[in-house]
């Protein structure tokens, strides 16, 4: 039925007759590059009445829909520069020529100090916030994931580094690519990707439906550096910092264009020493609200060493007037080694003397190597139509040995029965190939756009667990296993997006199909699942002023369980702690309403509805009633709600100095009638303020000072305690603008910590975290070429569409 009433909208969308054309164009600088977020106010030329108003995208370029015959003007403005503007006459049926609206540098003075505007942080779209990189103090010397935890509304786990968006799961992709990979995967990847490598970050709260539908937060699009201008550029960075614990980096990027060939590349090294600590106390309760029976006291401090080297190449090539073709390499290897000290403490009561200590120490090395590629086609079948061809490799390889002691005391001593040697080797592949093919066509109505895509993942776990008994090692059969999960995900959609009576539309339905296999080797046991989904996604949006916008938007998405959360066997952290996969969980599907104002185009305040069915969530409890062993299982609790509301305010006090204010508040309810020995509900509100100022001053320097402060929240089924954390950082350039230093100084107050309480399940855990948040770093950024080469017209790429395509 819903395929039947998506099917006769498409079709009455696509009769339809516009009450316009559309007017297109590019916004540019004095240099004729182009200018990112401009706002394009089309305006009556009779009496200057607002007619429409639409935001520039990353390539300068906007269209107006459905604009009605008459005389009007174009004006386009941003921040430290002077409006264009230009007359412009429409005709009946007859789309004008695409328009070039020109800015030019507005000159500003404080005293006999000439002072240059800031580039805003942080720009609101439709259906995304966009954060800047690249301008800040942020665009050297970090790493992505630090760079995205940084984001409004972001929060990566200090424990699991797992991402989320507005407290919900995400899907994190570069360039407009998936990765694939498992969370644990995905942060050693963002770990090795340099922040200098970073554009900006897109965090897309209502995707359409081209994108795929994982994610019930939305998508994290991370996009990297790529510049396309005439002639030979590059850069070269160089970098170090660190406190109790040091860091360094080294990069160089080259580009090259000619004609219609354009050829890019880089390299960047990144070496870091990083340590963590934990503090956890589990009681073991009687019952729900109880009294406590016994408790765990367990303390570890692991310090790290890591070295990353990520490589990237690619070409665009506009084989003819129609067609272009471009292809895209990337390779990152990360080796890593670690030393974790840990004891447990037994006490058998409160105030109880310690009744037993488990002393352990894990020697880690670990090397991880990924390549990726993607070979795009885009040909231009029509003046009205396009078609758009992906192909997509990755391939992810691990190993990694841990060579673990164990020691038992009690009050008499040392227990040598109880003593265990034990080592392991966790070796891990992954392959991904996927392919989509996209068509896009213009009618008198709107765009159509339609699409196919196919992606097949396989992931092999081959955990090797061996024993050291009377000097010799010997197979661990409790702990061995091996396990391989193959994915096929089967796509297509249809949007179709155009302009009626001032108001922007965007209609999509997407189609998925999984088929899943998953097979533990060890027992011979197997896991089929398959299942056929649709998604559904809207957004409409209408200017209610010259620079006001309002914007309601829908999607319906899915997250699927993780790989290894599939996993049935058991993973023996010690003997008191163990974890173990579920074959059995369902995929939790999500529904989202969003509602956003933006007001003079840049205060936005935003108000979110979601419900979220069989959530995924790793539930401890104990092993069996009265046993002093904990399990963590990854169980599908019945639903989630939850309500938000963020606020995004930037200032400009006087015009050398920049403040972004962003504010998340959040409110959810969980539902746990499924979990045995719980409360039906956990709920609980929560918020996160943070602050950026940014000052051009004396001299040429922008210096920066920014923080944040959480409170008290709920994530998932724990209560996480306040915190708050601030950052300084400097920037300014010599040498006509080819050197650039950066110096930033993180978390100033060392004040950053994860303190959580659980009370659960007959356990209470309390818990805190600490890791090395407090570091300075100072980095020097050389231009290389000729800087002020004339811009070449940016073609489209296919695999990082600036629209977010994703494969």
């Amino acid at each position: 039925m819903r395929l039947r009433i998506f099917t006769l909208l498409l079709l009455w969308a696509a009769g339809a007759r516009a009450q316009g054309v559309d007017v297109r164009g590019t916004v540019l600088n004095a240099a004729r590059q182009p200018v990112e977020f401009a706002t394009v106010v089309l305006l009556s030329a009779p009496d200057s009445s607002g007619v429409q108003a639409t935001v520039a995208d990353a390539r300068g370029a906007f269209v107006l829909r459905g604009v009605a015959p008459g005389p009007y003007r174009l004006r386009a403005s941003f921040v430290g520069w002077l409006p264009g503007t230009q007359r412009l006459v429409v005709a009946a049926g007859a789309p004008p020529a695409p328009v070039q609206l020109l800015l030019r540098p507005a000159p500003q003075q404080l005293g006999e100090v000439q002072v240059t505007a800031l580039r805003p942080r942080i720009t609101q779209l439709p259906d995304r916030l966009v954060m800047d990189v690249a301008s800040t103090p942020l665009a050297t010397g970090y790493t992505a994931l630090e760079v995205l935890a940084r984001a409004p509304g972001v929060y990566v786990d200090p424990r699991t580094e797992t991402v989320s968006l507005n407290g919900k799961g995400t899907l994190v992709i570069v360039d407009g690519k998936r990765t694939y990979l498992a969370a644990a995967d995905l942060a050693v990847f963002l770990k090795g990707l340099p922040s200098q490598e970073l554009q900006k970050i897109e965090l897309i709260t209502s995707p359409g439906a081209k994108y795929d539908a994982e994610g019930p937060g939305g998508i994290v699009n991370i996009i990297t550096k790529k510049s396309l201008q005439n002639g030979t550029k590059g850069s070269l960075t160089l970098g170090a910092g660190g406190t109790t614990n040091s860091r360094q980096n080294a990069g160089l990027s080259l580009n090259h264009k000619q004609g219609a060939l354009a050829l890019y590349g880089g390299y960047n090294l990144a070496g870091r020493q990083t340590s963590v600590s934990d503090q956890t106390q589990i009681d073991y309760l009687g019952g729900p609200g109880g009294d406590v029976t016994a408790t765990h006291l367990l303390t570890s401090a692991t310090p790290t060493r890591q070295l990353a080297h990520n490589a990237k190449a690619g070409l665009d090539w506009q084989v003819s007037p129609k067609t272009s073709l471009n292809l895209y390499l990337r390779g990152l290897r990360t080796d890593r080694t670690s030393v974790a000290n840990a004891a447990t403490q037994l006490l058998r009561g409160p105030g109880a003397p310690v009744d037993s200590t488990l002393d352990s120490q894990t020697n880690t090395t670990y090397q991880s190597t990924q390549y990726s590629g993607n070979l795009g086609l885009k040909h231009t079948l029509d003046s009205a139509s396009t078609l758009t061809a992906d192909l997509d490799y990755s391939r992810y390889q691990s190993a990694g040995e841990n060579r673990i002691a164990n020691t038992f005391f009690t009050a008499q001593g040392p227990v040598p029965d109880r003593g265990v040697q034990l080592r392991n080797y966790l070796p891990t592949g992954i392959r991904i190939v996927a392919g989509q093919l996209d068509y896009e066509r213009r009618l008198r109505a709107g765009t159509l756009e339609l699409g196919l895509k196919h992606s097949y993942v396989t992931s092999e776990n081959d955990a090797r667990y061996e024993l050291l008994q009377a000097g010799d090692w010997q197979n661990d059969a409790l702990r061995t296993n091996f396990f391989t999960y193959r994915e096929n995900v089967s796509a297509a959609y249809a949007t179709f997006a155009g302009k009626r009576y001032g108001l922007d539309y965007r209609f999509g339905l997407r189609l998925e199909n999984t088929n899943s296999l998953g097979e533990l080797r060890t027992t011979g046991q197997q896991n089929a699942r398959h299942y056929t989904s649709l998604f559904p996604s809207a957004l409409l949006s209408r200017a209610v002023g010259k620079h006001d916008f309002v914007s309601l938007a829908y999607g319906r998405r899915i997250q699927r369980p993780s790989y290894q959360s599939l996993n049935p066997f058991i993973y023996f952290q010690d003997v008191y702690t163990y974890s173990q996969g579920n074959p059995f969980l369902r995929p939790e599907y999500s529904h989202a309403l969003d509602f956003t104002y933006t007001a003079n185009s840049a205060y936005v305040f935003a108000l979110g509805y979601s419900q979220t069915t069989d959530v995924i969530s790793w539930v401890t409890q104990r092993e069996a009633p009265g046993s002093l062993v904990t399990q963590s299982r990854a169980e599908n609790l019945d639903r989630q709600r939850e309500w938000t509301l963020s606020v995004t305010a930037p200032y400009s006090p006087w015009k050398w100095w920049t403040i972004t204010n962003a504010l998340g508040v959040s409110y959810a309810t969980f539902f746990l009638n499924s979990v045995a020995n719980a409360p039906r509900t956990v709920q609980g509100a929560g918020g996160v303020y943070s602050i950026s100022n940014d000052f051009a001053v004396k001299g040429g320097w922008v210096l920066s000072a920014s923080g944040y402060f959480q409170s008290p929240m709920p994530r998932g089924v724990a209560q996480a305690r306040g915190q708050a954390s601030a950052y300084l950082g400097a920037q300014k350039k010599f040498l006509d603008d080819r050197l650039a230093l950066r110096v930033t100084y993180s978390d100033i107050f060392r004040s950053a910590r994860a303190v959580t309480r659980t009370e659960f399940a007959n356990l209470r855990t309390n818990s805190t975290y600490r890791w090395d948040s407090n570091y300075f770093v100072a980095t020097l950024t050389y231009q290389l070429g000729n800087q002020k080469v004339k811009a070449a017209n940016k073609n489209r790429n296919v695999s990082g569409d600036e629209e977010g395509r994703i494969n």
